[in-house]
């Protein structure tokens, strides 16, 4: 079974923030409906997706202050 957005992840959007800020916040982006989402939860109400909970790029992570070993 597919994973198909069923735009029910809409009622939960964040707000607009500046991007740097996001997962300091508490926001998490579903990458499969391609929004950020204001949730406690690990995955996406729609889709079922794992949420991302920190940046992916390198200069994003210097920023979030993330040590990776």
């Amino acid at each position: 079974m597919g994973r198909t957005c069923r735009n029910i992840c809409t009622r939960y959007q964040a707000k607009a923030v500046p991007n740097k800020i996001r997962y300091e916040i508490g926001q998490k982006r579903c990458t499969f409906c391609g929004i950020f989402l204001t949730l406690d939860d690990v995955r996406c109400i729609c889709c079922k997706a794992v949420l991302r909970t920190k940046p992916r790029s390198k200069r994003k992570v210097e920023q979030y202050g993330i040590i990776e070993s």
